[in-house]
């Protein structure tokens, strides 16, 4: 008869080779895997996306393999918002299926200062953070992790673990002075080397966090013309951009300094650069003048330094005063040069404004009057004229001098 092609013929069948059953072992454990896998992601904690953190496998008679195993810190961000307490992972023991596992930690934020920052689920091995973390306070805790039967015997060698508060941009620069103070002297040449600003950050320095950026927000005056300066941003090196300094023109700028981390994207702050415009060596302050001032901080007895004044002349066609000067005190309360002939002062009515308001300012303080005006007459072109000016924030004294 012929072969039948409905039934197979059984006695052909062979039994699988070992190799066959090895193969059909390995999917089978790999399916128990997935639904275990599965199982976990089902939960509230694995969806929180919260890791895993078996014990290391003891070797017993090697125990310096133990320092080969590196757990991997965990990372916590400063300032969470919570809600607390707040999942950071899950210890378990491998231990686990044989006998019930209980977990404890101890060390710093456990049971040592701060204590009950950290907490772990006594049967679960669930580890938690109970409230928000500062990186500038402590960068990171060291915990050790117990694996324990219900009788108190250890399961697993004790775990090291390491908890990194991960950094967040909370601090801002800060100048490591308000006031900075430069020279530079007249007539020199685009990129020459003025002063230094510095700023620090006390966030965490291997982020853009605490990377600054420095520039240049105002200057003060805009003669000969604006932005006669420049600053490196990495560094802060303030140097000349462009030439036209000129001592009689303007003895003194002021500059308004910015200092912003992260690259200059993030938190800023500001301070002010003052630069004086000196003489070249050799040179001699101009003289003459038949008029001079000196300002006197009384509140400090020391000259008032960076005082912008004003000198006009009311003019007798249009009754309009018409300003005649414009300088800033020197380092002695002075303003050397204020004219440079007797003929610019000629008989009439004058008028010196101080802007003392500005100038409190600059050193942290208020003041009563925001200006100082002091109007006199000229009677005698060939006269020299002194007028002085004792300030405080809240009062001004002024006089004929000589």
């Amino acid at each position: 008869m012929g072969e039948s092609h409905g039934h197979p013929d059984l006695s052909k069948i062979q039994a699988p080779a070992q190799h066959d059953l090895a193969h059909l072992g390995t999917m089978l454990c790999s399916l128990c895997i997935l639904l275990y896998l599965l199982a976990q992601e089902s939960s509230p904690e694995a969806q929180a996306e919260v890791p895993v953190l078996l014990f290391p496998e003891s070797h017993s008679g090697l125990k310096r393999q133990k320092r080969d195993w590196i757990i991997p810190p965990i990372n916590c961000p400063e300032n969470d918002k919570g809600p607390f307490p707040k999942s950071l992972v899950q210890i378990k023991s491998n231990r686990d299926k044989e006998t019930k596992v209980y977990y404890s930690i101890t060390g710093e934020g456990a049971d040592k200062p701060p204590e009950g920052v950290f907490t772990i689920e006594r049967e679960t091995g669930w580890m938690k953070v109970t409230q928000p973390l500062d990186r500038e306070k402590i960068p990171k805790y060291t915990l050790y992790c117990y694996a324990v039967t219900s009788n108190g015997d250890s399961v697993e060698e004790p775990m090291e673990i390491v908890i990194t508060v991960t950094d967040q941009n909370d601090n801002r620069p800060k100048f490591t002075q308000q006031i900075f103070e430069g020279s530079v002297v007249e007539g020199s040449p685009p990129g020459t080397s003025v002063m230094q600003v510095t700023a620090t950050d006390e966030d965490d320095p291997n982020t853009s966090n605490a990377v600054l950026a420095y520039a240049i927000l105002s200057q003060e005056p805009k003669q000969p013309q604006d932005n006669l300066f420049t600053i490196n941003p990495a560094t802060g090196v303030i140097s000349l951009l462009t030439s036209g300094l000129d001592r009689q023109t303007v003895s003194r700028y002021t500059l308004t300094v910015q200092a912003a981390d992260m690259k200059g994207q993030g938190l800023r702050t500001t301070a002010t650069a003052v630069i004086n415009v000196s003489n070249p060596a050799g040179s001699m302050e101009p003289t003459g003048s038949p008029l001079t001032t000196h300002v006197l901080d009384t509140a400090s007895g020391i000259p008032a330094q960076g005082l912008l004044l004003r000198l006009s002349r009311l003019e007798n066609s249009n009754q309009q005063w018409s300003e005649l000067r414009k300088s800033y005190t020197n380092a002695d309360g002075r303003c050397p040069g204020l004219l440079t002939s007797s003929s610019q002062l000629k008989p009439g009515t004058y008028k010196l404004f101080f802007d003392t308001g500005s100038y409190w300012n600059q050193m942290g303080q208020t003041s009563f009057y925001p200006y100082v005006e002091v109007i006199f007459t000229v009677t005698n072109e060939t006269k020299k004229l002194h007028v002085p000016l004792l300030l405080s924030p809240f009062s001004y004294t002024t006089y004929r001098g000589s």
